[in-house]
């Protein structure tokens, strides 16, 4: 504003000026100076530092261009003073280092005045040297009438400007005191020695800072790091959490401290949670052994290794002295021994998992033929082991695939093992898998199908063996399955019985059996002996089975005693509750129970006398040494004496020859079935004569 003024005086002179000499020079360029300096000031309010430099540009090269150009002396002198005096206006309006630029560019001016370069006037130089004190006065009233108030005013103001500054950062530092003490967060102030300086009361509260006089170092509160995060701290009964660290000077930072208690037991319980949903997936806690997800993972891991090493599925071969004759501790003392034995051979990094159903399968390396490392796996799975009282033979039969010859990933491997294990022979205790045993698997899935369309067509046929005393007279028949397929020919009772066992057909097989031979015997009336028929576990698992054996009879109008049923040991230990219901029905209905291949499982006398059965048909198993073992020989003796006292009818099963017969008739044995006396023949041949022979007599 002084500068525009000053400005709006030179340019009134001029036009006094002008009016009188009529030369309007320098009134042009003192008009457009004015003209420029007020447009200067009206942009200040908004650009303030550009309108600053702006004008003092202006000055510099208006006084220049007046010097160089104007020969009005006065004009010149004016011109002289304030270019002089641009730096105590750049000082005021910008600084230091702007007012320092400008003394440096007056050098110029300066030099042109002293040098008297371009001055219009030849007589310039003497009278504006003339006219010093003219200087001197001008500068000295500019300096203390309009440089010095401006500076002391704009000090002033920058003092003023400066108090109610301070005035508005003590109300801000009272206000965020006030937000920092009352802050919902707990918050500590620490300084770069580690130190807390300052606490807000929540952290006093949270922290018991109140018996710690501040400042005091932050290791007294946080001393027990708790994980690897750094950020956990336990104090007393609680945990400390450190949310985050916000650095707000360089010597000070602000710690933000919760209470993590809550949340660090909610941690520990889903990572008991998470170890227990760990255990779930690859353990098996029944056993205390891996499972099959474990084992599979494990193969891919053994894969990536690209070593050579087997995928072996190990059956037991005394499952059901297993699953029915220990308990479960037992068991557990049985899979924890197999457990050492692959803990013993870690080293040919050996793995065992529990499959389900006494099966195991494991994964070793191999260097030589997989054949041998087979064989050892095998000897290595059959042992004996004490469990309680009962000394137990834990055998395995092991089958195999091997990497990379049988597959190039976890689940090839498996099902290829699994398939091996499948179709090894049942007198064979390790097998190899071969690409030929798929198409072994094609051939049974295809002899099931037959067996269906067989069952369907009624291609079966009923043979029956006698049963006799020991003078030959029959007492009963026992009713055999034989199968002539048109596409097969003559297949063997032991494998399309196992054929129907493995694809689901039993249940459809024993129907078959029971209303064909019941659909026989109502043309035979007369005939006086039981006809026996056998009868497997998964029958008896039926809910109805009873009713439909007691519907068949009925449909044909034949008498309970007309047939028998012959049941394995295994058959009645699944599921006691539901067997013996079946069975006291039946029984309760009239039809005679046998047990058949009594001595194979782990059944007693005694744990039968629960169940209503009528015969025990003992296995040829125990009476091949009848001769010559002595110990076997008092075995036989004492059962066959406790089945006389419990009413048990006592049979003989596969006797061929007479000296058998008389040893065992010596023991009090009554009952036998074998070759000796009679074979298998068709129903017709046999039951046709048999009643003839009735009728006559």
């Amino acid at each position: 504003m002084t500068v525009f003024l000053i400005s709006l005086a030179i340019t009134s002179h001029s036009l006094y000026a002008y009016v009188a000499s009529q030369t309007p020079s320098h009134l042009t360029i003192t008009s457009v100076a004015s003209t420029i300096i007020f447009s200067l000031l009206l942009f200040s309010r908004k650009y303030y530092f550009f309108s600053a430099h702006t004008l003092l540009l202006s000055i510099t090269i208006f006084a220049i261009y007046i010097h160089l150009f104007t020969p009005a002396i006065h004009a010149i002198q004016i011109s002289a003073t304030i270019t002089y005096v641009t730096p105590v206006i750049a000082l005021i309006l910008i600084g230091r280092k702007t007012s320092t630029c400008y003394t440096v560019l007056n050098l110029l001016p300066l030099y042109i005045i002293f040098q008297d370069l371009g001055t219009p006037s030849k007589n310039a130089q003497a009278e504006l040297l003339h006219n010093a004190h003219f200087y001197i006065h001008t500068f000295v009233f500019f300096f203390f009438n309009i440089c010095i108030p401006l500076a002391v005013w704009r000090t002033s103001l920058a003092a003023m400007h400066l108090q109610q500054h301070s005035a508005l950062l003590e109300k801000q530092k009272n206000l965020y005191r006030k937000f920092f003490q009352n802050a919902y967060s707990a918050i500590i102030l620490v300084n770069e020695k580690q130190q807390i300086v300052e606490a807000n009361r929540k952290a006093k509260q949270l922290l018991n800072l109140y018996h710690h006089p501040l400042p005091c170092h932050s290791q007294l509160i946080f001393n027990q790091a708790i994980g690897d995060s750094g950020q956990l701290y336990k104090r007393a009964n609680s945990i400390l959490q450190i949310d985050a660290k916000e650095r707000h000077e360089k010597s000070l930072s602000a710690w933000y401290v919760s209470d993590a208690s809550e949340q660090f037991h909610l941690q520990q319980q889903f990572k008991a949670l998470g170890a227990q949903h760990h255990q779930t997936k690859y353990f098996n806690t029944q056993v205390n052994l891996p499972n099959k997800t474990w084992l599979r993972e494990q193969i891919d891991i053994a894969v990536k290794g690209a070593a050579p090493f087997i995928v072996a599925i190990a059956d037991n071969q005394n499952l059901k002295v297993l699953e029915h004759g220990i308990d479960a501790e037992q068991r557990k003392l049985l899979y924890k021994h197999i457990n050492k034995i692959f803990e013993h051979h870690n080293q040919a990094n050996s793995a065992v998992a529990y499959l389900g159903s006494g099966r195991l399968g494991f994964i070793a390396a191999h260097n030589g033929a997989v054949i041998d490392t087979v064989k050892q796996w095998q000897q290595n799975l059959d042992f004996w082991i004490r469990l309680g009282n009962l000394q137990y033979h834990a055998k395995y039969a092991v089958s195999v695939a091997a990497y990379p010859q049988h597959g190039y990933s976890a689940e090839r491997l498996l099902k290829n093992a699994v398939q091996a294990c499948e179709l090894r022979h049942s007198n064979v205790l390790y097998s190899v898998f071969d690409f030929s045993l798929k198409k072994q698997r094609l051939g049974r899935h295809e002899m099931a199908l037959l067996l269906e369309k067989a069952l369907e067509y009624d291609e079966l046929e009923i043979y029956l063996q006698g049963k006799h005393f020991a003078c030959g007279r029959l007492i009963g028949f026992e009713a055999l399955a034989r199968w002539n397929s048109h596409l097969l020919g003559f297949v063997p009772a032991g494998e399309f019985i196992a054929i129907a066992e493995e694809f689901g057909l039993i249940e459809a097989l024993t129907q078959y059996i029971i209303h064909k031979l019941c659909q026989t015997l109502a043309n035979y009336p007369a005939l006086s002996v039981p006809i026996a028929v056998n009868v497997s576990a998964q029958d008896l698992e039926q809910d109805d089975f009873a009713q439909q054996i007691k519907a068949h009879l009925q449909k044909y109008n034949l008498a309970a005693s007309a047939i028998e049923l012959e049941l394995t040991e295994y058959s009645i230990a699944n599921d006691r509750a539901h067997t013996l219901m079946q069975l006291k029905s039946l029984s309760q209905f009239g039809i005679k129970l046998a047990i058949d291949d009594f001595g194979t499982g782990y059944s007693n006398i005694a744990r039968l006398i629960e169940y209503p059965i009528n015969r025990l048909k003992f296995d040829r198993s125990l009476l091949d040494k009848i001769d010559t073992d002595r110990n076997q020989h008092a075995l036989l003796s004492g059962m066959v004496k406790i089945c006389a006292k419990l009413g048990i009818a006592a049979l003989a099963e596969g006797v061929e020859t007479t000296p058998q017969r008389d040893a065992l008739a010596q023991l009090g044995m009554q009952e036998f079935q074998g070759y000796l006396y009679s074979t298998p023949q068709p129903i017709e041949q046999v039951l046709a004569p048999y009643v003839l022979q009735l009728q006559a007599h």
